[in-house]
């Protein structure tokens, strides 16, 4: 067996966490030709075919899968030796692509972000602000943070925080509307949603109850939904943190429990010895504890 380049070794990963020839092809500025041969010229020299080729894009095999994972850790030691001769790796420096969720980012990680700025000045930000599912490598995302699963066997996924969930209104608008009871109620009231959270699964003692009630006032961003909640439009979910609780606002229905959420950040597995990203990552974990 010849033995394999480490160039093709990386091309090789980068082809399996694109899913096809053509991504890898646009994210690593090399042709597609070029790319099909040089898997083939790995595959030559392990001496047996990793990838099954489709009209769809590029899946591993068995074989392929076990080399898949020892490749990863492998490029990971590789990034670890070159970067040890780096002065980079004592200094992060350069910039860093970010992606939050608009609602998270401006209650979470905006209020504190100039901290990290401060304490790596030769880093410099691109912060990507949605609350759509993403491809980190087709988009060009270094650092990604999310709340809910995470299901991605490519990627390590650390967890912020726990993030739990209540319903809350103004005074004001308890004492028009009325105080659910029960959470059935919520369909005789004017629900303030942010509408990925919906339906609502309450549980209490054995009891599991989900409502879906007609939205009053419905939108992607839980900053909007507090908003009108503040105005006394509405009652609504809101997501409670330690730095972020709501003193002026009165929670209802608080002997109901509704399902935590974990707050995770999510690198690739070979990115994380990369000084801006393994700062960032490390900043984000003091952060929240």
């Amino acid at each position: 067996m010849n033995t394999p380049s480490l160039d093709d070794v990386r091309l090789f990963v980068a082809i399996v966490q694109s899913g096809s020839l053509t991504k890898a092809a646009e994210l690593t500025g090399v042709p597609i030709s070029r790319l099909s041969r040089r898997l083939s010229e790995l595959e030559n020299a392990l001496g047996t075919q990793l990838v099954n080729r489709g009209k769809k894009g590029v899946s591993l095999n068995e074989l392929g899968e076990l080399f898949f994972a020892h490749a990863q850790t492998m490029l990971t030691h590789a990034d670890i030796a070159i970067n040890s001769i780096q002065h980079s790796l004592d200094k992060p420096a350069g910039r860093l692509k970010v992606s939050v969720p608009v609602d998270i980012s401006h209650c979470l990680v905006m209020p504190k972000l100039d901290e990290y700025l401060r304490q790596y000045p030769d880093v410099s930000l691109e912060i990507s602000l949605t609350q759509q599912k993403i491809n980190m490598i087709q988009d060009g995302i270094d650092v990604a943070i999310r709340a809910g699963n995470v299901d991605n066997d490519h990627v390590v996924a650390k967890v912020l925080t726990l993030m739990t969930c209540g319903i809350f209104a103004t005074q004001d608008y308890l004492n028009q509307y009325g105080t659910p009871q029960t959470p059935h109620d919520l369909y005789q009231h004017r629900i303030i949603a942010q509408t990925l959270t919906l339906p609502w699964q309450f549980s209490k003692d054995q009891q599991n109850i989900k409502v879906s009630p007609s939205v009053y006032v419905g939108c992607n961003d839980f900053v909007l939904v507090e908003d009108m909640i503040n105005k006394g439009l509405g009652l609504g979910l809101l997501v409670e943190h330690k730095d972020r609780r709501y003193q002026h606002l009165v929670r209802v229905l608080d002997d109901w429990q509704l399902p935590s959420s974990q707050l995770s950040v999510i690198y690739y597995k070979n990115r994380g010895s990369i000084p801006t990203v393994r700062s960032f990552v490390q900043w984000l974990c003091e952060y929240f504890q």
